[in-house]
């Protein structure tokens, strides 16, 4: 069966709260104890298939879940067992059964989960939903993961209920929006190495034993298990076959932003309570901004295929704009103070040592908010509901001649206006940049419809167009804080000195890169004898 369901993390302070509002719609709490199962190398991972044996209230479960169509959704089978032993004969006539056969006898239990559950099924405008609250942890090598999860999963009715009710909940208990599953989790943790695991191996620890308050069991994750465990998520590289239909183009690379987008707000909103660096910190607000400008440029790219609601655009914009002011801070104090220093620039002997911790918690809390929370509840519904009618509908429009048409005439006014740069103003200077990027992002939707000879000249040149574009940028950027907020530094008139000899290399490197785009081709598609061969 398809199991459609949101999930939340939830927050310390909002944890009483949501338990007594559960405990008053008559929830009622249920201990369940799972096995998950997978090879060494992670077969079933890498399929995104996650297999378990679960307790419940006495009875053993086997579930075995694969990918669904969309971020929500899973397939799910469950067969009770009469113990804790796993049946992969089940599978056997279903279109996972080889894939199975073939893990046989190499499965072992790489982690298990520890939960109280409260849960109660509610109404909603078109049918019902079941409110779930997970606490426990996740136990692997040694190490245990908190869990603090709260769903809400449609056993019927239709899905833009499911999403007015999450509304609903997110607003009232302050929720984060979280895409990975527990066995996602499950598996990171189990990936970070059997040097931690008890003696014995995993194997040998009692699935029934209760967590230990979650906390460590044996050891506490170290700054470098956190730096894996919350890697900053960086962007995708959607592939499209040759003759994808537009609108399943717009779907594919439409989730792709959003699960960069989602995941780097989780992260820097404090998913798990990891206590991430400062660096990591920055770098999520840096790939959500990524994240958020990619988006925008699929909804440019797609055009009317796309249509995303105008309240998600206005949203998303703001939302931009705020972390675009912290963005400019931490490029000044990590990328170019250091080579104004270097340059020569004295340090302000006056100033406080910068303080980040106030930085970094006031991000965390800007991306928490519910209105920060809903712009990307909002973003992940249009999605679902997008590829909901497109299964219905079906998508008859080739993407590849309108995508690269929309290519070449963006190309096009880029080097129509590049012929200018050297005598235009900043501002003419900072659109011209937005375009390139735009561009870029564009050719990224696209490459798997543009035919390969052509494409790389043109890659080459855009990369190294945006990046000299973006170093120019930057030096602007430094220059107006040292004119404004910077100004009372008592070296700002040397920074801004080194800044506007530096802009004019920097200008001239941009100008002679913007020359090798305009003599890099143009975007062709793919041909239609190849388009052919990948069809067949």
């Amino acid at each position: 069966m398809l199991e459609r369901e949101l999930k939340f993390h939830v927050p310390p302070r909002q944890r009483t709260g949501l338990k007594a509002r559960l405990h008053k719609l008559g929830a009622e709490p249920a201990e369940l104890h799972a096995r998950y199962y997978d090879t060494e190398n992670q077969v079933l991972a890498r399929a995104h298939i996650a297999l378990r044996l679960r307790r419940e209230d006495g009875i053993w479960i086997q579930t075995i879940k694969t990918p669904g169509p969309d971020e929500l959704s899973r397939v799910e089978w469950n067969h009770p067992r009469p113990g804790p032993t796993l049946d992969l004969g089940l599978y056997a006539d279903t279109h996972i059964g080889a894939l199975m056969a073939n893990v046989a006898g190499r499965l072992r239990c790489r982690y298990i989960t520890h939960v109280i559950r409260l849960k109660k099924v509610v109404p909603t405008g078109s049918g019902s939903a079941e409110l779930a609250y997970d606490e426990g942890a996740i136990v692997a090598n040694g190490i245990e993961l908190p869990i603090h999860e709260f769903e809400i999963e449609g056993v019927s009715g239709e899905a833009r209920d499911l999403f007015a009710l999450s509304r609903e909940w997110l607003w009232e208990h302050r929720l984060v929006l979280e895409l990975r599953s527990k066995a996602a989790r499950g598996d990171a943790i189990a990936s970070l190495g059997s040097e931690n695991a008890p003696e014995g191996g995993l194997g040998s620890w009692d699935p029934d034993a209760p967590p230990r308050g979650g906390k460590a069991r044996g050891m506490k994750l170290s700054p470098q298990h956190i730096q894996r465990l919350a890697a900053p998520v960086r962007a995708g590289q959607p592939l499209l076959s040759a003759d994808t239909g537009i609108h399943a183009a717009y779907l594919e690379c439409a989730n792709d932003c959003m699960s960069q987008i989602i995941r780097n707000s989780g992260f820097l909103a404090g998913l798990d309570s990891m206590k991430t660096s400062n660096e990591q910190r920055i770098e999520y607000v840096h790939q959500i901004r990524v994240g958020i400008r990619r988006l925008r440029a699929c909804w440019q790219l797609f055009g009317a295929a796309a249509n995303p609601p105008e309240s998600l655009r206005d949203m998303l914009k703001q939302h931009f704009a705020v972390l675009g002011q912290a963005r400019d801070l931490d490029v000044i104090q990590t990328e170019l103070l250091p080579r104004l220093m270097k340059a020569g620039m004295p340090p302000d002997a006056t100033q406080a040592p910068i303080d980040h911790s106030e930085e970094s918690t006031q991000r965390a809390r800007k991306v928490a908010s519910p209105e920060f929370q809903q712009a990307l509840l909002d973003l992940l519904e249009h999605l679902v509901l997008y590829g909901d009618a497109l299964r219905t509908t079906g998508s008859k429009t080739d993407a590849a001649p309108l995508l690269c048409r929309r290519l070449n005439i963006w190309l096009e006014r880029i080097r129509r206006d590049a012929r200018s740069f050297v005598e235009a103003s900043w501002d003419a200077r900072h659109d011209l940049r937005k375009r390139v990027k735009r561009l870029r992002y564009g050719m990224e939707f696209s490459q798997g419809i543009l035919d390969t000879t052509q494409l790389t000249p043109l890659r080459n040149a855009l990369v190294s167009a945006q990046k000299a574009l973006g170093q120019l940028n930057d030096l602007y950027v430094a220059a107006e804080y040292y004119r404004g907020p910077g100004a009372k530094h008592p070296s700002a008139m040397f920074a801004l000195g080194w800044l506007a000899a530096t802009q004019d290399h920097e200008a001239m490197a941009s100008d002679l890169a913007l020359q090798e785009l305009s003599k890099a081709g143009r975007f062709q598609p793919v041909s239609g004898k190849n388009r052919k061969r990948k069809r067949a």
